[in-house]
């Protein structure tokens, strides 16, 4: 009975939230129904008025943690599970759209979302049923996913299009997309400024490659800066790093340093003889971030592996070497376990918060979004 009341309760809280302010525009596409043909027509719709986040679910709720990783070469998700203490063991596989890339766990952890980077589709799974519920007509090769702070508005960008699709939690209606004008790559909305959508550019020769949209005036800040690949905050959201060129084949160790306040650069680092690439994200890799704001965790393409960085001191103090091109990261905050997808060899590697050592490999083929939610 403890187990449902506490189901009813996170129910109770994710319920009551609701979505950012939407822009002024024409409609973004609409959902399609799993038995139908993704429809590629799109329909206005106005957005709800924006609240205060979601709380994020606490640790002790859970009897174990369930974890969505998206397996490339397979169209589908695979799903994990382990409790505190005990390895991870699979438990089922989601079929999904053509490539599935990008994944998105909304704050709140009622919904999975991963884009389907070929089939021109987000796939909406339900983590406590561990099915596809619905597949969201998008634009041109979707990449970038976030959610809102509130849990109630799921973000799609895309690399071949000029909009950024949004869509209402559970409804899954589409409301009017962002008009940005220029194809994206990545998104985060940190949860200090949950107005503001930082984005990368892909595919275009513009410049001012990181950009800010304002969800209440529907302003975008251009970034002066060249060269962008993914941009995230701090832990504690006192400032956004950028790592760079984002080509497998063209490593880079440059990262540079903004103030999101002035959304200007503080200054520009190099980590000698590595090529960051990822980090956790809040509204996007899982519910739960880890309680350590000092350290920044980063997969490095060059050794390659993860890097633990303390950002203030701007060096890395503990790595841990994986397989081949490691991207994303999840936290399991009651085994004090990262897991981090590895795509070459085609892994989840379970790794000790506290030692950097590797626990475990779960095989998932061609493993790179990932994300994770408690089962109470």
């Amino acid at each position: 009975m403890v187990g449902v009341a506490r189901l009813v309760v996170l129910s109770i809280i994710a319920t009551i939230v609701v979505a950012a302010c939407a822009s002024s525009g024409v409609g973004g596409p609409a959902p399609a129904p799993l038995d139908q043909s993704v429809d590629d027509t799109l329909a206005a719709s106005p957005a709800p008025a924006a609240a205060a986040p979601v709380a994020t679910p606490d640790p002790t709720l859970y009897s174990k943690l369930r974890v969505f990783v998206a397996s490339e070469s397979t169209n589908s998700v695979w799903v994990l599970e382990g409790a505190k203490g005990q390895p991870y063991q699979l438990v089922g596989k989601i079929p999904v759209g053509t490539l599935p890339h990008q994944m998105g766990t909304s704050p709140d952890g009622r919904w999975v979302a991963v884009n389907n980077r070929m089939s021109s589709s987000t796939s909406i799974i339900d983590p406590i049923a561990m099915k596809e519920v619905a597949r969201l007509a998008v634009g041109k090769q979707p990449h970038a996913i976030t959610w809102s702070p509130d849990g109630k508005t799921l973000f799609v960008g895309h690399e071949k299009d000029m909009y950024i699709a949004r869509f209402e939690a559970g409804t899954w209606r589409p409301l009017p997309p962002l008009m940005v004008g220029v194809p994206q790559h990545v998104m985060t909305i940190p949860r200090s400024h949950p107005n503001e959508l930082w984005f990368t550019l892909t595919n275009t020769a513009e410049a001012d490659v990181l950009r800010v949209y304002d969800l209440d005036t529907d302003k975008i800040t251009r970034v002066k800066v060249g060269d962008v690949h993914d941009a995230y905050f701090t832990p504690d959201e006192s400032e956004v790093w950028s790592s760079s060129s984002g080509f497998l084949d063209k490593p880079s160790d440059r990262m540079v340093i903004y103030d999101p306040n002035t959304k200007t650069v503080k200054t520009e680092i190099h980590l000698t003889g590595h090529y960051p690439f990822h980090t956790m994200k809040v509204n996007q890799d899982g519910v739960y971030f880890m309680a350590d704001k000092s350290i920044m965790v980063i997969s490095d393409h060059t050794m390659p592996g993860l890097m633990f960085i303390d950002w203030r001191e701007r060096k890395i103090v503990g790595e841990t070497k994986l397989g081949q091109q490691p991207f994303h990261t999840a936290y399991d905050p009651e085994g004090e376990r990262l897991l981090t997808t590895t795509n070459v060899d085609g892994m989840v590697n379970v790794i000790d918060i506290r030692t950097h050592e590797i626990l475990q490999k779960v095989p998932v083929p061609k493993a790179h979004g990932i994300g994770v939610v408690p089962i109470p």
